[in-house]
């Protein structure tokens, strides 16, 4: 995972709410909303229009970050482009990041999310290794026609 790039706390205000965020782009850009309402409802009413908020040209990911303890965060994630979602690797990632950045939280967070919890350390530097479980969704054949016409 690249190391995070951050720009420092700001407000933004959305429909009826203003909120304080923070970005952080960790290989793609997130907006972090601090001491948010984590709660599914408020990720679909605010997600939308803070995905396509001018302030992000490229849109964003959202979290909506509630910090639990030094180890322990809550998310609820609009996920760019693919809206309401309930687990999100680089989410964790860039959530767990800021919290540490604006030292709300240590290097090691278990980060909660509706689809379960994710291990994240961040080193010095901020690099951040994910830890979590691994569980098979599906398996499938491919037929050979996919690669039909590939140069090898």
């Amino acid at each position: 995972m690249p190391v995070p790039v951050f720009d420092a706390p700001k407000q933004i205000t959305i429909l009826d709410k203003t909120f304080r965020y923070c970005a952080a782009d960790i290989g793609n850009p997130h907006c972090v909303i601090l001491d948010a309402d984590v709660t599914k409802q408020t990720a679909i009413k605010y997600g939308p229009a803070i995905e396509t908020n001018a302030r992000f040209p490229n849109r964003t990911n959202v979290q909506f970050m509630k910090v639990l303890d030094r180890n322990n965060i809550a998310i609820e994630i609009w996920e760019r482009g693919a809206g309401y979602t309930i687990a999100s690797g680089s989410s964790a990632c860039a959530a767990s990041a800021v919290a540490l950045r604006l030292d709300l939280c240590d290097d090691e967070i278990t980060v909660q999310m509706p689809g379960g919890q994710l291990q994240i350390t961040i080193a010095d530097d901020y690099a951040v290794t994910m830890t979590g479980p691994v569980t098979k969704v599906c398996e499938g054949v491919i037929s050979e026609e996919v690669f039909s016409g590939r140069q090898q």
